[in-house]
């Protein structure tokens, strides 16, 4: 199915996670629908795929900033550049918009044993009292060094980590489009997917 985009919705962001709908980058208030997957934390676990991620890159450490994030131009040559080393199409207007005027609340800094910053995340995680509480991880960037390691699906699995352990009870997680998009996801604590109105654990597609 293709994706429908900028989907105007008044709802709260996590009506909008629920209906299967994600943010769109470049202005709050835009959604758009395009195969929406999440961590379902009812019955949380992690498994052997997952801690072997966290062995693996145990050597990362992080910081977290709330509700904003403080980008500066270093920040944004540093993103730009590893956009352009991973072939992606970013704006760079994109990435301001990301961190300091959307609804992403919950950002990570990512940095190697020698103290250099190798990645960065933006998130959203819900605070309204009568709606579910959620997290969502919308936007990872990293050193193009690492993009065939274990470090981006770290970066991922730490957030759902966090906000299960912080006590909410989804993490959206994006997109997934098997092969091609965010397949590693399926390997992430109570993974589900959204078709066609209703999230399903991934295993049900095989039947």
């Amino acid at each position: 199915m293709p994706a429908e985009y900028n989907i105007k919705n008044q709802k709260s962001p996590e009506d909008n996670y629920q209906s299967g709908l994600l943010p769109q980058r470049n202005q709050p208030g835009l959604y758009y629908r395009d195969s929406s997957c999440r961590s379902n934390f009812v019955n949380f676990s992690l498994s052997s795929e997952n801690r072997r991620i966290l062995k693996k890159t145990e050597q990362y450490t992080y910081q977290t900033f709330q509700p904003t994030f403080p980008l500066n131009i270093v920040d944004q040559k540093t993103i730009l550049r590893w956009i352009k080393g991973l072939g992606w199409e970013f704006p760079i207007n994109s990435v301001k918009t990301v961190f300091t005027r959307h609804i992403f609340n919950h950002f990570y800094t990512w940095s190697d044993t020698n103290r250099q910053v190798v990645g960065y995340s933006a998130c959203f995680r819900s605070s309204a009292s009568n709606q579910p509480k959620v997290a969502s991880i919308a936007y990872v960037f990293y050193d193009p060094r690492l993009q065939n390691s274990n470090f981006p699906i770290r970066m991922v699995l730490q957030e759902v980590i966090n906000s299960h352990d912080q006590g909410y009870q989804y993490c959206y997680l994006g997109r997934f489009q098997p092969p091609s998009i965010g397949y590693y996801k399926r390997n992430l604590p109570g993974f589900e997917y959204y078709s066609n109105g209703h999230w399903l654990p991934y295993q049900s597609s095989k039947k």
